[in-house]
């Protein structure tokens, strides 16, 4: 997939998908395929407008996203899109909506054919502007715009809000439902303090990324990825109250059968089940009872079962 940050003229007809897709959800998946389908019938490169946040983040503006921004971009690219083009946000904000069609969707950008977007997107400057804006601005420029019924499960529609919700209530197996893929963190294992080793139990730690809604602070089953190879195994997020208050939050891994040294190894801990919140044990023998039981329970569980 080629990347850029710019705003500037693609020398390609397009089919553009338009969001932000935070976690590249269920929803987002069909806003991409409908791009890339369309591409397919009208011989043009499919690609993604979103915008890069970054910045706004470092101000203390905006909200924490559900995935980084690097699995954002390989997610889009396992959906089948050619092209990933994504400035700040701050270098077309202030664009109304026909600016906006006329100086990123038009040839002196996106070069766009066809433009794909939700039911609800909305854009130009203090998104003013929706769908029906969208098509009227589009239409001198011939360039077609569909607009994607938002996707509903259990009764409701599927969106990152809707995620980050069940997210925070620890609500794994739907937050994998509506994602459509495991929620996962990825990192290099980092040095710990050893503690949970000399328990008996080593961890591989990776940081949580900054940018990122905490899940639910507590102990999940989990799958772990390392090198290509699938490991089960026992994974707490927080802080790890009992044996040292960390400042930052760390997903903590104990990967079942496997002993050998994780340090530097780079990781992927998709969560399958959450076994219980993170709390504080009177005492060390206490929080090494729970371990063992989370461990057996990790062993015990069945993919598409859920833990009660």
């Amino acid at each position: 997939m080629i990347e850029t940050a710019k705003i500037e003229p693609l020398n390609v007809k397009t089919a553009v998908a338009i969001g932000y897709f935070d976690g590249v959800h269920k929803g987002h998946q069909m806003i991409l395929g409908t791009a890339v389908d369309h591409a397919k019938q009208m011989e043009l490169h499919p690609a993604v407008f979103t915008f890069d946040m970054h910045s706004r983040r470092a101000e203390g503006k905006g909200t924490k996203d559900l995935i980084t921004a690097r699995d954002k971009k390989r997610l889009i690219a396992e959906n089948g899109i050619e092209l990933f083009v994504s400035p700040s946000f701050e270098s077309f904000c202030g664009l109304s909506g026909r600016d906006f069609v006329d100086k990123v969707l038009s040839r002196k950008c996106l070069n766009a054919a066809v433009v794909v977007c939700g039911e609800d997107f909305r854009f130009g400057k203090d998104r003013q502007c929706g769908v029906s804006e969208l098509k009227r601005y589009c239409g001198p420029y011939g360039i077609q715009v569909f607009a994607q019924e938002a996707l509903v499960i259990n009764g409701e529609r599927v969106s990152s809000s809707r995620i980050k919700a069940e997210l925070q209530k620890g609500e794994i197996e739907t937050v994998n439902e509506l994602l459509g893929y495991h929620y996962s963190v990825s990192g290099k294992v980092i040095h710990g303090n050893h503690k949970a080793r000399e328990l008996g139990f080593p961890t591989a730690n990776i940081p949580f990324p900054e940018e990122c809604i905490l899940p639910r602070k507590g102990v999940y089953i989990s799958e772990v990825s390392i090198n290509g190879d699938i490991f089960r195994g026992i994974t707490n997020i927080g802080t790890r109250p009992t044996l040292t208050e960390d400042s930052q939050p760390v997903v903590e891994t104990h990967v079942i059968g496997i002993s050998r040294d994780l340090y530097e190894a780079d990781i992927t801990v998709r969560l399958l089940s959450f076994v219980r919140p993170e709390m504080r044990f009177a005492s060390v023998g206490e929080l090494t009872q729970a371990v063992r039981q989370d461990i057996e329970q990790a062993r015990d569980y069945k993919a598409g079962s859920r833990m009660t």
